[in-house]
């Protein structure tokens, strides 16, 4: 009875949020102290209880009641059992050593008050514009986003710094916009400048600076695990060079997103595609390679095209496509009761083959 009078007060007070979201404070909670016995992977679930998803986590208990009952946490078994105070009630167990904070339970409670309403990933969700929030400093906020950096301090008990001295703000932007710090003159000619302005001139200038596009196509060129090298084998030097000159010329030129996208995954496809969207379509053979004799050509070309797969999905789509990626040509065989796949001639085939048998 302890827990559950518990549940008719919030204990978040000032800095409970508006309004609970499922991605943002519930998926975090039930990620670390729920999934791995209750999540979506059959082999570790206990008690046939799934809270990943809306379609199983609100289905009627054997034993009877509902782990939720949208808008009434009382009779939701998900919070009297994180609210109990029996050993051999709780959850989290005892033996996991975690234990949810009075905060965490609160968001728990309140997200179920409002109606336990799921969300899908982020990613698949569209953006919605948020209207600016409002603001005591409404002097130090000189744009929108101003006032989404000066909100989140305020609620923190914090308030926007003194704006900086001018020397600092330029070496700021300069580093932000080219990575390189600002020369003696760029100093000397944005301390002289007083008319209005005069910080809105430095951003145009840096950007249309080639080093702009240099400095962010380092990001992109991270992402897309471009090498000078084939980083196997002798590692040897190998020509990407021209790769590299379309990304820092196309952040350069400012290209539209969606066409930098499309040249890169299907730039030769293109009617009729141009030297640059050719060579953009090197972003599908920047993976390792290799020049080792002894190197099984089917093995290769599955190992190249399952990095492709996952690098396409981490960069454009911002999912890990690891767990998804298998080989799938080839022979089978079996192990125990399970038929699994993979190529014959491929030398972790050929292993894996004997050493099951």
């Amino acid at each position: 009875m302890v827990g559950l009078l518990a549940l008719h007060g919030p204990a978040l007070g000032a800095n409970a949020p508006k309004a609970v979201s499922f991605n943002d404070h519930i998926q975090p909670i039930l990620s670390e102290y729920c999934f791995h016995c209750h999540g979506p992977d059959a082999e570790s679930r206990k008690a046939e209880l799934r809270l990943d998803r809306p379609e199983f986590a609100f289905l009627p208990r054997k034993e009877g009641g509902f782990a939720i009952v949208k808008g009434d946490p009382a009779n939701s078994l998900l919070m009297q059992r994180v609210t109990s105070p029996k050993s051999d009630v709780v959850m989290p167990p005892p033996e996991s050593h975690k234990v949810l904070t009075p905060a965490q339970v609160s968001l728990l409670q309140q997200w179920i008050a409002d109606g336990a309403e799921y969300q899908e990933h982020w990613a698949f969700v569209d953006p919605v514009r948020e209207p600016p929030p409002e603001v005591k400093r409404k002097d130090w906020a000189h744009n929108a986003i101003d006032r989404f950096v000066l909100a989140n301090l305020e609620a923190e008990g914090f308030s926007g710094n003194a704006e900086a001295e001018k020397h600092a703000l330029l070496r700021r932007v300069t580093f932000d916009l080219t990575g390189l710090p600002p020369s003696p003159a760029e100093i000397g000619d944005f301390l002289t400048d007083t008319a209005p302005g005069a910080y809105e001139r430095v951003v145009d200038r840096l950007l249309t600076s080639s080093r702009f596009g240099e400095h962010r196509a380092r990001y992109w060129l991270d992402a897309v695990r471009y090498g000078d090298t084939n980083g196997e084998h002798a590692d040897n030097l190998r020509t990407t060079w021209p790769f590299r000159d379309y990304v820092i010329k196309s952040f350069n030129e400012n290209k539209r997103f969606d066409q930098f996208v499309i040249e890169q995954l299907a730039g030769d496809l293109l009617p009729p595609a141009n030297v640059d969207q050719i060579v953009a379509t090197q972003f599908n053979r920047l993976n390792t390679t290799t020049n080792e004799g002894g190197s099984v050509v089917e093995e290769v070309y599955l190992h190249k095209l399952k990095d492709r797969t996952q690098t396409a999905a981490t960069v454009f789509l911002g999912l890990t496509m690891g767990c998804a990626a298998r080989f799938s040509a080839g022979g089978t065989f079996t192990v125990g009761n399970t038929a699994a796949a993979l190529p014959s001639n491929t030398l972790s085939g050929m292993l894996l083959k004997k050493a099951l048998s």
